[in-house]
């Protein structure tokens, strides 16, 4: 992998080292801002802090503590960890956490992603496409400039799409092996990918666009590149089957998959695939591109049009860009694996990411090459648009970088992490024996354009070791997500904005009305049930604003916060950023109340309720008084076939407590006074396993969402073990 990694073109002299040091230096300065002030650098929050970190500190503590686990209980009442996107690209972003403080690892990712962009962007052009070294430069500047600011490239995007030039040039090198040579380095490079590169958004595209790229653009025979393409996903495959068996073994009672409630999603129209084709030419190709599809229009033209190998290009990014909305229609048709609630997933136009900065840098390259044939104004304006195109990229680094310094206050790793009342609050209690679960209440789900740290995430919770009740991973369970809308019922009805978000996005979130941007006191039980949230154990609920309730007591109150967050607002930004560097930021204004009515994990329900389907249960516990929820069992007719409302009797009293609680491993100890049945608050799932006094016994899905266990009478000593089907040695 180095040999090809360190290899030029066999026409091409390998670059002057002093190139390789341009670009090493070039991304140290445009990755700056995320290492130079370490954990008070700044953080995109976007997927970053929202999500990525925290569940990637989380997974490196639970790793350390208990080893290799499967199941993960902080996310939203529990759900696989295979299934999250904290287990993919392990190699770059999961394994460093175990030997590296987070912010450390964070700036060191960012710094990678953008030298690979960079400099293999500019081999790229320079040996396969020819560009001259200008041109060449430009894309390379462009590429690893792109979307620069909050919507810049991600964590979540690893190795992927920062080094798919990478992977395009080592590919070559692979094709221009003799015999039989290609075909186990091909294997080798997509096992590579698989470990470097985040699966979901960008195994697809790479694995159509691999193809395409060397069809397309490079004219190669489909005969000369079946068999190499056909083993690079191959080893993709091979090195993501841990994430594809979790995804096949889960899909259908996932949020993704096919939801009941709402009904399969119809298969677009051709008039509806055609207006989508229309949406994605107007918005990706030309606001996004627009500057590099102007350099390519003009070194088009002054070539006049006499460049086969850019049209080739361009042929390219059309493709990417329309062709992909078949995979939208394909999702549709089989979507009871893969919804199309949440977008189009399979999903290409992501190569005109890449493919932008290259036709500019095409266009330029024609314009400088052919420069001669113009007369002297139009050389003397070649020469112009060449500085321009190599200053833009400058310039904008540096005027989104000043931007960003005002962000540090709050877009920063300490402020999200380090919170030191949330660290109280992770330290509270005993979770190995009574665990608890957290609540957060904020703003509408994070965008690309308002992501900002002052406000409270879900996911950001897990970085203090705390148990969330909800969060914007979709992959949760199906029946988890239809108790949460009832959770938030009031506030769907009341915003219908809000409803289409909850079931298109899956995001779980407690979301008030837009017009509390100040800190103006909410009724909690205008906005969600206190009641569900008390019997799905969330015994804090964090919020931006203070709240109403009689089961809601202060915990802490953020006065202090608020009066050093409005001191700070009056501050200069030399002197913000002299603050930050003597660490003397004010930590973002949590309010935090305890639910005293929140319910334990364990419950021994006194009655049980019959339902016909899941919809009626879901009714009847949306209306339910707290002391009915502590005490009634509601189970739906097709989970208990043998019961029936003649056969109803009442349940043996009792109680249960953990002696155990581990990812994987549950350990409780119960008593009955008869045979009665055993409420676990966590999420069900189809291979969890039980044992009761060492005989199997069974766990089924109870009030909806959680797990049931049936009870002997007297003491009962019980161990749950989560068995997947793709666990090794199960």
């Amino acid at each position: 992998m180095l040999q090809l990694l360190t290899s030029a073109d066999a026409n091409q002299p390998e670059h002057p080292r002093r190139r390789l040091l341009f670009w090493l230096a070039w991304s140290l300065l445009i990755s700056a801002i995320y290492w130079i002030l370490g954990p008070y650098s700044y953080l995109r929050i976007q997927d970053n802090a929202d999500f990525n970190i925290p569940l990637r500190i989380a997974a490196a503590r639970d790793l350390l503590t208990h080893g290799i686990t499967y199941w993960q209980p902080k996310f939203s009442t529990g759900m696989p960890s295979l299934i999250h996107p904290n287990a993919d690209s392990f190699l770059i972003d999961g394994l460093p956490y175990l030997l590296l403080p987070a912010w450390a690892v964070h700036g060191l990712v960012m710094w990678l992603q953008r030298f690979l962009a960079g400099y293999f962007t500019f081999r790229l052009c320079r040996e396969i496409l020819r560009f001259d070294p200008v041109a060449a430069t430009f894309s390379g500047l462009a590429f690893s400039l792109y979307l620069w600011g909050v919507q810049d490239i991600r964590l979540l995007d690893a190795l992927g799409l920062p080094a798919i030039a990478m992977t395009l040039l080592l590919f070559e090198n692979i094709l221009a092996r003799p015999g039989w040579r290609p075909l186990p380095l091909a294997l080798l490079l997509g096992l590579f990918t698989a470990l470097v590169a985040q699966s979901v958004l960008y195994t697809f595209f790479i694995l159509v666009g691999l193809p395409f790229w060397f069809r397309i653009v490079r004219g190669r025979r489909i005969a000369e590149i079946w068999a190499p393409c056909t083993l690079f996903a191959l080893g993709i495959t091979l090195g993501e089957t841990p994430q594809l068996l979790a995804l096949l073994a889960y899909s259908p009672v996932t949020s993704r998959g096919m939801d009941p409630l709402t009904g399969p999603i119809p298969i677009p129209s051709l008039a509806d695939m055609f207006h989508q084709v229309w949406d994605v030419i107007g918005w990706r190709l030309f606001p996004q591109n627009g500057l590099y599809l102007g350099l390519f229009a003009i070194g088009m033209l002054i070539a006049k049009g006499r460049a086969t190998w850019a049209w080739r290009l361009f042929a390219l990014h059309m493709i990417v860009a329309i062709g992909s909305e078949f995979g939208f229609w394909l999702q549709c048709v089989w979507q009871e694996w893969i919804s199309p609630g949440r977008g189009n997933l399979l999903d290409f136009n992501q190569f005109t990411i890449f493919l932008g900065p290259l036709l500019g840098g095409a266009g330029l390259h024609l314009a400088r090459q052919n420069s001669a044939t113009l007369p002297k104004a139009g050389r003397i304006g070649i020469t112009t648009i060449t500085a321009l195109a190599l200053l833009l990229p400058l310039i904008s680094w540096s005027d989104t970088t000043r931007k960003l310094l005002h962000r540090l206050s709050t877009d920063n790793f300490t402020v999200q992490f380090q919170n030191p009342v949330l660290k109280k609050l992770g330290a509270l209690g005993d979770h190995a024996t009574a665990p608890f679960r957290v609540g957060s209440v904020g703003t509408w789900p994070p965008t690309v354009a308002s992501a900002s740290g002052d406000r409270i995430y879900p996911a950001q919770l897990h970085a203090y070791g705390l148990e969330s009740v909800d969060g914007y991973y979709r992959l949760h369970s199906a029946r988890y997500h239809q108790f949460w809308r009832r959770v938030i019922a009031k506030s769907l009805a009341a915003h219908p904005e809000q409803r289409e978000r909850t079931i298109k996005w899956y995001y779980l979130f407690m979301r008030p009305e837009p017009r509390f941007a100040e800190r103006a006191t909410l009724q909690a039980n205008d906005w969600f049930n206190i009641e569900l949230l008390s019997l799905a154990n969330t015994r804090f609920l964090i919020s931006q604003w203070p709240l109403q309730h009689p089961s809601l007591a202060p915990w802490h109150d953020p006065r202090e916060e608020l009066i050093q967050g409005r001191a700070w607002e009056e501050k200069r930004l030399r002197e913000k950023v002299w603050m930050t560097l003597t660490g003397s930021i004010p930590h973002n204004a949590y309010y935090v109340y305890e639910n005293r009515a929140v319910l334990p994990r364990l419950i021994v329900p006194e009655q049980a309720r019959l339902f016909a389907d899941g919809s009626t249960l879901l009714d009847a516990m949306e209306r339910a008084t707290l002391q009915e929820l502590a005490t009634t069992l509601f189970v739906e007719r097709r989970d208990f076939p043998e019961w029936s409302e003649e056969t109803l009797r009442p349940l043996a009293q009792g109680e249960a407590r953990f002696t155990r609680y581990t990812p994987d491993h549950l350990e409780i100890t119960a008593t009955s006074h008869g045979a009665g049945w055993l409420l676990i608050t966590n999420a069900h799932d189809p291979y969890w396993r039980v044992t009761i006094n060492g005989a199997p016994g069974t766990i089924r899905p109870v009030d909806h969402a959680f797990q049931g266990i049936e009870l002997p009478a007297g003491e009962s000593r019980l161990a749950l073990d989560y068995h997947p089907p793709y666990r090794p040695g199960k």
